[in-house]
């Protein structure tokens, strides 16, 4: 790496070189029958360069291919964009829990028996399921240098499990998952297989539903259609840009005072966590929203500058990019929230649940999977329904509560949210 990035240095008044090498295992199943057994390897490196204010870049996963990256990132320099900031140097980085080795050892036949054992469980419950089970390991090694002094690596084991089924039958189609992911083992399918089982079980029995408003919770993995706006609205390249309406609210109480929510990069086992960002910041936990109020911005190197703030530690390749994303919990037990709630809906799912303009708040989407609560239990599926609602005032007056559970769903830690007054439609 120092080789070749003396080399870059000399072509440009900044260089940034960044490796990346993976090893992946990985087990399928589809339609209750094993599909696949693969195993991968992958290195590639990507060059970018920085002269008379402008970033050009190249990449490779060819070995011995230094000179053709040197050369294509330098033609790429007078068409690159331009750039008002300078890459940093070293600085002292955290090191959170992102290598166990107890997953670099499991072996393949362990994979293919975590699989196995989750289709045949959907099978003993419904052999009309089309069960689909995956699980999945790597090992993954990154480092960044530049020009400025910074020297980063990480050693990182990545690992994955899903589970569910597709059933068909004259009622229409019906898809229920499971997942987790993590750098850790994590090994136990029981809660999996709980959760679709159950699922399958409760989505049986169709419900009506009459359009209207009604009080909506919304499970963990589906509060990222509530989030994702604000995450958005709180990127620092739309501040910087001025489109986003937060871009002149830091310091004001804009939601709810339960509403808190942190960028945490710092997160032992967790999927987003990382020492350094992609532009070679240091990252550090930084509250996003903090008791309602507007605290910070997702900023990396670019946004940083045209706002003449610090950066973050969110530099992607693409602007600024979240790493671990955590709304505080609440102190009501999922089941409390249910109790009071004579007719309501529960959204475990939806399809194409996103804001067309995520900086006016306003998301709308099908219900894939929802289910209809009566007199605080869940008595079945609801079919053919909508819902919609904008983010920035249900956030601040619909907010009923927080559940104190929270679950993971990829790089996002949440709870359960109860709004009220939620619009859902439907064909009844």
């Amino acid at each position: 790496m120092k080789d070749l990035l003396s080399k870059a240095a000399g072509l440009a008044d900044q260089a940034e070189l960044f490796t990346q090498t993976s090893e992946e295992q990985s087990v399928t199943f589809q339609a209750n029958k094993l599909k696949d057994i693969s195993r991968s390897e992958s290195h590639a490196q990507t060059l970018r360069l920085i002269k008379d204010g402008k970033m050009g870049s190249a990449q490779s996963s060819k070995p011995g291919s230094d000179d053709d990256l040197l050369r294509y990132a330098a033609d790429t320099v007078a068409f690159g964009s331009p750039v008002d900031y300078k890459w940093q140097g070293a600085s002292e980085l955290a090191k959170p829990g992102l290598f166990d080795p107890r997953v670099e050892s499991v072996t393949e036949a362990e994979m293919l028996s975590l699989a196995s054992d989750m289709v045949s469980a959907l099978n003993r419950f419904d052999p009309g399921i089309m069960a689909m089970a995956g699980v999945s390991k790597a090992v993954v090694e990154y480092a960044l240098g530049n020009s400025a002094g910074f020297s980063g690596s990480e050693r990182m084991t990545q690992w994955s499990m899903y589970f569910g089924g597709e059933l068909v039958n004259d009622d229409g189609f019906l898809f229920i998952y499971d997942q987790l992911a993590g750098t850790s083992l994590l090994k136990d399918t029981e809660q999996m297989k709980h959760n679709v089982i159950e699922s399958f079980r409760l989505a049986r029995n169709n419900v009506a539903l009459a359009s209207g408003q009604y009080p909506v919770i919304f499970a963990p993995r589906e509060v990222s259609c509530l989030i994702n706006p604000l995450l958005a609205c709180l990127n620092g390249k739309a501040v910087s840009q001025g489109v986003s309406p937060l871009k002149s609210r830091l310091g004001d109480l804009v939601f709810d005072p339960r509403i808190s929510l942190r960028d945490d990069a710092h997160i032992d086992g967790a999927v987003g966590s990382r020492s350094f960002d992609r532009e070679g910041i240091a990252t550090r936990p930084h509250a996003l929203v903090d008791k309602g109020v507007v605290h910070s911005f997702l900023l990396d190197l670019q946004s940083a500058a045209e706002l003449k703030m610090a950066p973050t530690g969110n530099g992607g390749l693409n602007g600024p990019a979240a790493n671990n994303v955590v709304l505080a919990p609440g102190d009501l037990a999922y089941t409390d929230m249910l109790k009071d709630i004579e007719e309501g809906v529960l959204i475990d799912m939806t399809m194409g649940a996103w804001a067309g303009n995520p900086y006016g708040g306003q998301v709308s989407g099908n219900i894939s999977l929802g289910y209809k609560i009566e007199k605080g239990r869940l008595v079945g599926r609801i079919k053919d329904a909508m819902f919609s609602v904008n983010v920035f005032k249900a956030l601040a007056e619909q907010l009923h509560s927080l559940s104190r559970e929270q679950v993971w769903h990829g790089n996002n830690l949440f709870p359960y949210v109860r709004l009220n007054d939620v619009n859902v439609s439907t064909k009844q």
